[in-house]
């Protein structure tokens, strides 16, 4: 009998750890990889994310550790922003990765690195522990920059967008070159990805996976349809062109949209809809994670968009493997991979994003399907997590890429 390889000690670098909501991929990835036997640690800021404040009852300070079951969590102080100043973002970011670095002599053992990469500054410290003792770090792209900075209207000078567009691709080369290996969360992201210096033998792609995979709830079809969006209200999310298109439904009897969350764009959202007379739009404000198995259970569809944007054809928002993952099917105005999981399973609707008519035209559809044909499609979007999307398959190709990297 072969023997068992030996556990790993493993550091998960993250910006983001629950109790804030962007923190579960980190934090399923941690908790996986202890449940196969692993010594797990963390580090991370303290919870303050998305609502640019240290959420109520915890105070910053250094040397903070606590433990998530079987996995040590390091929290270190951040300069919390969630404005839309770039300057104050990019601080909060570099804050974050410069507090990071006073846990070295804690990391200092590990085997290798796993950084949860949301902004790519995360891995500076990681890049420092890989000079100073040449510990190994796996990079998980989760937001291609300098894209996701220059594209979101952080940076409003087209001067200033293109400087710090030839600054952080210079740099992105450097991370991306040293990394053992880098994960990308789409197939079009990892072509991207070697282009700007991965090594294509140690880029793999691994889609973001379901939380969980809950039991399904019976849904009786009564003539009505709620069509629900679930996140964040952001400028990147292509929503003005949904709320036009609810409003071309606002006569269409028993249709009717929800938008539970909050961000940026949320105040423009909601005085657009006022405007253009989106009257069967209900905002709601976002609810705790442990709360959104309610929200699945009330819709009959939910919306997954994407603004027209370079980088949308390579982004596959997590609010598409929660709704499939929950049988609910999915409306997608966005284009490229992420379209593509929807159309290949027969798993909802698609729509070309930032166009009113199709997406009109894809909410009709919805409204038309009557109980059988929707419970066909629920069905399909459950088996797309469990091909595609599954927790299991994504912690074990992760646990394997940290063995070969380690090694």
């Amino acid at each position: 009998m072969p023997a068992r390889p030996r556990p790993l000690r493993i550091t998960v670098v993250s910006q983001y750890y629950p109790p804030e909501m962007q923190g579960w991929i980190p934090a399923s990835v941690a908790r996986g990889l202890a449940d196969r036997g692993h010594d797990v640690s963390v580090v991370t800021a303290f919870p303050n994310y998305p609502f640019g404040r240290v959420f109520p009852g915890w105070s910053q300070r250094f040397g903070h550790v606590e433990d998530d079951g079987p996995v040590t969590v390091r929290r270190v102080p951040i300069v919390p922003d969630h404005s839309s100043s770039a300057l104050r973002r990019m601080v909060n970011c570099l804050s974050f990765a410069a507090s990071s670095l006073t846990t070295s002599r804690a990391v200092r053992g590990a085997d290798v690195v796993y950084v949860h990469s949301a902004q790519p500054t995360a891995a500076i410290g990681p890049m420092v522990w890989r000079r100073l003792f040449r510990t190994p770090y796996v990079l998980h792209v989760q937001d291609v920059w300098p894209e996701s900075v220059t594209g979101s209207g952080f940076v409003r000078s087209e001067w200033a967008a293109r400087v710090a567009q030839l600054v952080l691709i210079a740099w992105l080369r450097r991370l991306h070159g040293r990394a053992a290996h880098v994960i990308a969360i789409a197939p079009g992201a990892a072509r991207l990805l070697v282009e700007r210096g991965s090594r294509p033998d140690r880029t793999s792609t691994i889609v973001n996976w379901a939380m969980h995979l809950p039991a399904l709830p019976e849904r009786v079809h009564d003539g009505t349809t709620t069509i629900v969006y679930a996140g964040n209200l952001g400028p990147n999310q292509g929503l003005d062109v949904v709320v036009r298109a609810a409003a071309r439904c606002r006569h269409v009897p028993g249709l009717r949209f929800v938008f539970v969350g909050d961000g940026l764009a949320a105040d423009r959202l909601q005085a657009l809809a006022v405007e253009v007379g989106a009257t069967t739009i209900e905002f709601r404000p976002p609810v705790a994670r442990e709360r959104m198995p309610a929200v699945h259970a009330e819709a009959d569809f939910e919306i997954v968009a994407l603004a027209d944007a370079p980088m949308s054809p390579i982004t596959i928002p997590s609010k598409l493997q929660d709704a499939l993952a929950n049988g609910v099917p999915v409306i997608a105005a966005l284009p490229g991979d992420g379209a593509d999981l929807v159309r290949d399973g027969d798993a909802g609707f698609v729509a070309a994003p930032g166009d009113v008519d199709a997406v009109e035209s894809a909410f009709r559809a919805a409204h038309a399907t009557d109980g059988r044909q929707r419970a066909r499609l629920s069905v399909n979007a459950r088996r797309v997590v469990e091909q595609h999307m599954h927790p299991d398959a994504a912690i074990d190709h992760i646990e394997q890429i940290l063995r070969e990297a380690a090694a």
